[in-house]
């Protein structure tokens, strides 16, 4: 798949010291790399005939990243549904939909009433043919009619024990139980309802349907319609994200990568990794796409069944770089420069090395070290923008200790990078 090198991903910093970059420097050096041009000596100097403000930014270390970003919903990868095999009446109901259950929880009874007297019924037929078998053994008289006899009475004896087996397992199905530990999603079970062989009825419900499972014994009468689900427990410990995204997209990612998960329904971040990555795409309108899995790891807690989420799969990362904002750099001729500002606020230019350009912030590899000062050129024009802009550029907070600078205003006809306006 083709490479788009000219699409614009997200950059995030992190780990930046106090007093680096974004606080308490005036304006965010992050959002100056938004809307600042290219590094060039001749858009310096449309900016100062526009009015640009001169800010100063720390030099520091930063951890720069790329990633994608799509939406999605959380779902459980173990999920579990229950319904009564035997037959009967819901006399007791222990769990609600929404209440967290463990394996082995009771969440509804039957009655026994019917289920006793099937076990009875056929404990006594057993005793029945035992004693014919007993008594046809003591009047064996080594016939081949008498051994044909004792065999035939075997075999019900045999026949009959499974019946007494079966009574007792029935018995066992009137405590509905959960089979694993998670979140009730569904329970439509309530005290009354008449149960047969997994569907549930009740009279007050107005819906019908059935479970489909098989009734084990007895049948029902009662004038009630049936409920079409029986009980959904959803786990609570791994997470799975389906996303889809384009040709491009799927063309910078692998399996691995970090994902980094925000959701307005979580607080904070929670994170993952890719599992899979589909290789053949889905058409829809001429558009094609490919399915992303991304597994959850981590601290789970709080997480619920189709929660929407953003994820942002990052490809792309470096740690503790010396970097600054690329509008900070000057080119010329292949030699690159930056404005250094002293302690006593005098200004030089010095030539540096520069290494990678990750979205709007450039390493420097020679010719800075931590801590220094830097001037950077900030626009601003007679526009009206206030803060309001801002805020969405980041996410929706501006950087702690951020202040508009003079005139601090978005020029006319401004662009983002990669043509974002």
């Amino acid at each position: 798949m083709p490479h788009n090198p000219s699409r614009w991903t997200r950059v995030r910093t992190w780990g930046v010291p106090a007093g680096a970059v974004l606080a308490g420097v005036g304006i965010g050096a992050g959002a100056m790399a938004l809307w600042a041009p290219e590094s060039e000596q001749q858009g310096r100097d449309a900016l100062a005939m526009e009015g640009g403000a001169e800010q100063t930014v720390t030099v520091g270390l930063q951890t720069l990243e790329e990633s994608v970003s799509a939406t999605g919903t959380l779902a459980a990868v173990a999920s579990d549904s229950l319904a009564f095999d035997a037959s009967g009446t819901v006399t007791k109901v222990k769990v609600e939909a929404g209440d967290t259950v463990e394996k082995g929880d009771v969440i509804a009874t039957i009655d026994t009433l019917q289920l006793t007297a099937s076990l009875r019924s056929a404990q006594a037929e057993l005793a029945q043919a035992k004693a014919t078998l007993a008594n046809l053994e003591d009047a064996d008289d080594g016939s081949d009619s008498s051994a044909a006899q004792i065999s035939a009475a075997e075999a019900q004896v045999a026949v009959l024990k499974e019946s007494v087996a079966d009574a007792r397992d029935a018995m066992g199905d009137a405590t509905l139980t959960a089979d694993m530990a998670g979140l009730v999603t569904a329970q439509p079970y309530e005290v009354g309802d008449v149960v047969t062989g997994g569907s549930s009825s009740s009279a007050s419900s107005g819906t019908s349907g059935t479970s489909g499972a098989s009734a084990m014994t007895g049948t029902t009468t009662a004038a009630t319609t049936t409920t079409d689900s029986g009980v959904t427990i959803v786990g609570q410990d791994e997470w799975t994200v389906s996303v889809s995204l384009s040709e491009d997209e799927v063309a910078q990612i692998a399996e691995g990568n970090q994902v980094t998960f925000t959701s307005d329904d979580v607080d904070g971040e929670f994170f993952g990794l890719v599992t899979d990555i589909a290789n053949l795409p889905t058409t829809t309108g001429g558009s094609a796409t490919y399915a992303v899995e991304l597994q959850v790891t981590g601290d789970v807690e709080g997480l619920y069944e189709g929660t929407s989420v953003t994820a942002d799969i990052v490809y792309l990362r470096q740690v503790d770089v010396l970097a600054i904002p690329t509008n900070a750099v000057t080119t010329t001729d292949g030699v690159s420069t930056v404005t250094v500002v002293d302690d006593a606020g005098e200004t030089e230019e010095r030539e540096v090395t520069l290494g990678d350009t990750i979205g709007s912030y450039t390493e420097v590899t020679d010719g800075l070290e931590e801590g220094e000062q830097l001037q950077v050129t900030v626009i601003t024009s007679s526009g009206e923008t206030g803060t309001e802009g801002l805020e969405d550029m980041f996410g929706g907070q501006l950087p702690e200790g951020f202040e508009m600078p003079t005139g601090g205003q978005m020029p006319t006809g401004g662009q983002f990078p990669g043509g974002q306006g």
